[in-house]
C-alpha cells in the first residue's frame, strides 16, 4: 500500500535484533519491499562517571562493527532477491570488498567519510578497482556473493555453530590461565 502511494522502491534498515531474520526478510519481500539494510545503529548515550551526567555523542563504527552485517548478508544471498545493503562497518576498500563477496548488493559509508573526509570515497573506489584489476575480475557482478553461504565450499562457515571453533582457537594473552 505504501509502495503503491509513493512510486518509488521501499528499503528498511534493520536492527540486528530479530530472533528469525530470514523469516523476517521473507516476509518484507512478500509484502513489496524492495530491499533490506543491514544493520542499523542506535543512538546509545554513555553516562559521565565524574559529573554523573548523560553524554550523547556519536559513536563513530569500525570495521569490526560490520561483521554481523557480513555474516548476514552471506546467509541471506540466495533466500531472497531483495536489494542486500551493508551499513555499519564499512571504512576501507577491503570492508567493501568483504561486503560485496559475502552478497552485497550496496554499502552505505559514513563514519569513514566523517572521520577521512568525502575524498576518502575515491580513495576507496581507486584500492577497490586495483583489487579487482589484480585478480582479473570483469566486473563487481562476477565477484558478488561467490563466498555468500550458499556459495562457500563449507556453508557452515556461517553457522553459530562455527562460533564453538572459533572459541576453541582461542589464545589468551600471555599470563591468563583458565
Amino acid at each position: 500500500e505504501l509502495r503503491a502511494s509513493v512510486g518509488l522502491p521501499i528499503a528498511l534498515k534493520l536492527s540486528p535484533f530479530f530472533s528469525s531474520l530470514p523469516h523476517f526478510v521473507r516476509q518484507a519481500e512478500a509484502a513489496g519491499a524492495a530491499g533490506v539494510s543491514l544493520f542499523n545503529r542506535f543512538f546509545q548515550p554513555d553516562i559521565d562517571l565524574n559529573t554523573l551526567s548523560v553524554i550523547d555523542r556519536a559513536q563513530l563504527s569500525t570495521s569490526a562493527d560490520g561483521l554481523l552485517a557480513m555474516r548476514w548478508i552471506a546467509i541471506l544471498r540466495g533466500q531472497t532477491t531483495l536489494t542486500l545493503a551493508a551499513s555499519g562497518g564499512v571504512h576501507s576498500a577491503d570492508d567493501v570488498l568483504k561486503m560485496l563477496l559475502a552478497g552485497a548488493d550496496v554499502t552505505h559509508v559514513a563514519s569513514a567519510i566523517l572521520l577521512n573526509g568525502p575524498d576518502h570515497i575515491a580513495r576507496m573506489l581507486e584500492a577497490l578497482q586495483t583489487w579487482l584489476a589484480e585478480r582479473e575480475y570483469a566486473s563487481i557482478e562476477q565477484l558478488k556473493g561467490s563466498m555468500s553461504q550458499r556459495n562457500h565450499p563449507d556453508p557452515a562457515a556461517y553457522a553459530r555453530s562455527a562460533y564453538l571453533n572459533a572459541i576453541d582457537s582461542f589464545t589468551p594473552p600471555a599470563g591468563v590461565r583458565y
